[in-house]
Formats: C-alpha cells, sequence, structure tokens
C-alpha cells in the first residue's frame, strides 16, 4: 500500500506539473485513435506495449479479453459489438 501513496504522491508533485498542458488538453475532452482490447491481467500495459499516451487509445479490458457476438449476451462489452 505504501507504494500506491508514494506513487500517487509523486504523480501530483512531479508527473502532473510537467505535463500540465496534456492534462488541461485531456480535461475538456477525449478523441482517442484506437478501441484497444485487452484482458483485465495486472501485467499487461496497453499503453506500455504500443507506446501511447494517455487519451491515445480507448482501452477496454475484461476476463480473456472476450467480445461476445452480436446479440449473444447483455454486458459491458456488448456496447462495442454493436
Amino acid at each position: 500500500m505504501l507504494k500506491l501513496i508514494t506513487g500517487l504522491h509523486e504523480f501530483r508533485s512531479d508527473i502532473f506539473l510537467s505535463h500540465k498542458e496534456l492534462f488541461e488538453r485531456l480535461a475538456k475532452g477525449q478523441n482517442p485513435d484506437a478501441l484497444f482490447i485487452t484482458c483485465s491481467d495486472s501485467r499487461i500495459n496497453p499503453n506500455l506495449i504500443t507506446q501511447t499516451s494517455p487519451g491515445d487509445l480507448f482501452i477496454l479490458r475484461n476476463a480473456g479479453n472476450i467480445i461476445p457476438p452480436y446479440g449473444a449476451a447483455n454486458g459491458g462489452s456488448l456496447a462495442f459489438s454493436r
């Protein structure tokens, strides 16, 4: 837990300030280049493996990165299959 708290403080005091223009732009809206569907596995970092920045990808994470066929089921992933 200490690692998370330290990371949040570092983000607020260092990272956010050095990328202030980016975050101000992102606060006005989003316009991602692609939808990236991936597993919710914590070892996968879509922005790291695609070398993208915040706002570049709309990321959908679920168990097994499975999207049901059209009309097959209700759920959060269904919205993207229509």
